[in-house]
């Protein structure tokens, strides 16, 4: 160890005791500066720099801002890894991924400005700002996951009544439009327990009993249609009200029907019977066609129907191929002879009655 030269300046108060080995100050060198590095010590890190006395010590890995220097310009830098700002900044990308600024579009550009004002400033004034906006997005979440929530019980609602989904609540869920969704949801399901309650058609068991009891053949696509219906006796669900309607008037016109032809072969049989006559013997044509269409009503009504309305076509088509009589000409009157006028007759007072009415 050198010991100090003579006239060297006294070592100032709080500095380290010199180290064996170390040289002391020359003469009419410069005292050392308050604060800065003893002899010997360690250089500073690389990167960092040194606050000036009086300023506001930086974080590890930060720059000092020096004195008087001007604040940073509106997005000028954005915010550091692991502040506040950040982790706000990221949350409210998430939620904009899960369509937050659909489901409240004011509410997420109030937080997205407090956001964008925090970057252009700086100390306590940013602190305060990113504070609002974590309170804000704090209740924006909030908000959101439970309207989600109340959405997502909506749709399961909608599955369990077995209303089938076309796949526009879900992207509509998706995109974010929450309430979209559950009113929709909501419409669904009451037209669907609207649909589940029950009501009365009348006439439609009674019409069913009569079409089995007279063994009526209906046509294939009306047979198909009243076997699928879903009914008890007169009582349908409402959502096959207009069906059941439509079949009961058809069952009525197939038994309208039914009862016309049916009406027509007796007749043409009671007739082809009263008509014979006296003298006919019993190779008679009109004597054998009366017995095949009482044979035939006592073996089988559908048949008689058949035969009678195949009876009627044809005479039909007869009468449409058979020409019409012609009619006799008229014979001209003689002229009279001389040349007198004809005279005219008198109308009859009914007439002058009319007339004098007309005027």
């Amino acid at each position: 160890m050198v010991s100090a030269q003579p006239g060297s300046a006294p070592p100032q108060p709080g500095s380290a005791p010199p180290q064996p080995g170390s040289v002391s100050a020359q003469p009419g060198s410069a005292p050392p500066q308050p604060g800065s590095a003893p002899p010997g010590s360690a250089p500073p890190q690389p990167g960092s720099v040194s606050a000036q006395p009086g300023s506001v010590s930086a974080q590890p890995g930060s720059v000092s801002a020096q004195p008087g220097s001007a604040p940073p310009q509106p997005g000028s830098a954005p915010p550091q890894p692991g502040s506040a700002g950040a982790a706000a900044a990221a949350r409210l990308a998430a939620l904009r991924q899960a369509g937050a600024d659909r489901f409240d579009p004011p509410g997420y550009r109030f937080v997205e400005a407090l956001l964008e004002r925090a970057r252009a400033l700086d100390g306590g004034a940013r602190a305060r700002l990113d504070d609002r906006a974590s309170a804000r997005l704090a209740a924006l979440e909030a908000a959101f996951h439970h309207a989600r929530a109340e959405a997502l019980a909506e749709l399961r609602a909608l599955a369990d009544a077995g209303v089938p989904d076309d796949g526009a609540l879900a992207a509509a869920l998706d995109r974010g439009e929450l309430a979209a969704v559950v009113r929709a949801a909501r419409r669904r399901l009451r037209e669907r327990v609207a649909e589940r309650q029950t009501t009365t058609v009348p006439w439609l068991a009674r019409l069913r009993g009569e079409v089995a009891a007279r063994d009526v053949r209906l046509p294939e696509p009306l047979a198909r249609d009243l076997a699928e219906l879903p009914c008890d006796g007169d009582v349908v669900e409402r959502r096959v009200k207009r069906k059941a309607q439509a079949l009961t008037s058809a069952l009525s016109s197939a038994l309208f029907h039914e009862s016309l032809v049916s009406a027509r072969a007796t007749l043409a049989v009671a007739r082809a019977a009263d008509n014979l006559p006296e003298d006919a013997g019993p190779y008679n044509a009109q004597v054998l066609a009366a017995r095949a269409l009482c044979a035939a009503e006592r073996l089988s009504d559908h048949y008689l129907r058949a035969l009678v309305a195949g009876l009627q076509d044809l005479g039909a088509l007869a009468a449409a191929l058979e020409p019409e009589p012609e009619r006799p000409a008229r014979k001209k009157a003689a002229p009279r002879s001389g040349g007198e006028p004809r005279s005219r007759r008198p109308a009859s007072p009914k007439k002058a009655s009319l007339v004098r009415g007309s005027r």
